[in-house]
């Protein structure tokens, strides 16, 4: 009898969670992603950038439009953050490389696959400011994103010896470019725009659910 009630038990059970599971996985993320440079030359000599870091690992990876369907990206015309970028100008102190956006499946984390982010997304400064990285997506009781992000970036010819001394490198051998990096996970409510800051650029993401 008991193991009768049991099994009537798991039944329901599985019948109601099953309509949640399946919300979960019909539901679709839409990203919006903003990616810049800041053009203060005192973000290079403020803290000690170490040229030994990791390369980004790029993994299981996926791109935007890929044969896999796994994300799609977002037409111009559907772009959200544009008057966002229009305030970021050289003025400012800011260059926009790359502006982009994208559709994908609200997965949790063991499923949500890393989204290759290299010069092919990029707008401006290719060869001076490049890009390499992912961006993960996934889906909890909030939205997350993963990020490690490397842009390679020439070394401005203004602050060459300075840099070049808060290296504590003589300028024979200070290359011609240096990496800095972004590896980063945050918890992001929909419809938010977030900023994820560092010294020489910066991401700014939005992520909304759509059912």
């Amino acid at each position: 009898m008991k193991s009768h009630n049991l099994t009537h038990f798991l039944i329901l059970l599985l019948f109601i969670l099953s309509p949640f599971n399946s919300a979960q996985a019909t539901s679709t993320l839409q990203v919006e992603v903003i990616i810049f440079q800041t053009l203060a030359l005192s973000g290079w000599t403020e803290e000690y950038w170490p040229d030994d870091k990791p390369t980004p690992l790029l993994e299981n990876i996926t791109q935007l439009n890929a044969k896999d369907g796994y994300a799609k990206p977002l037409p111009e015309t559907q772009l959200t953050l544009k008057k966002e970028v229009g305030k970021m100008t050289n003025e400012r102190g800011y260059d926009v490389l790359a502006h982009f956006g994208w559709r994908q499946p609200a997965n949790s984390s063991q499923q949500a696959k890393p989204i290759l982010i290299d010069t092919q997304l990029q707008q401006n400064r290719h060869g001076i400011s490049n890009l390499l990285g992912t961006m993960k997506i996934y889906q909890g009781r909030y939205s997350h994103i993963d990020i490690d992000l490397e842009l390679e970036r020439k070394i401005p010819t203004p602050i060459k010896q300075a840099f070049a001394r808060h290296q504590q490198l003589s300028n024979e051998w200070l290359p011609e470019s240096w990496r800095f990096h972004i590896k980063e996970s945050r918890r992001i409510k929909s419809g938010q725009i977030h900023y994820i800051d560092h010294p020489i650029f910066g991401v700014l993401v939005k992520i909304e659910t759509i059912r």
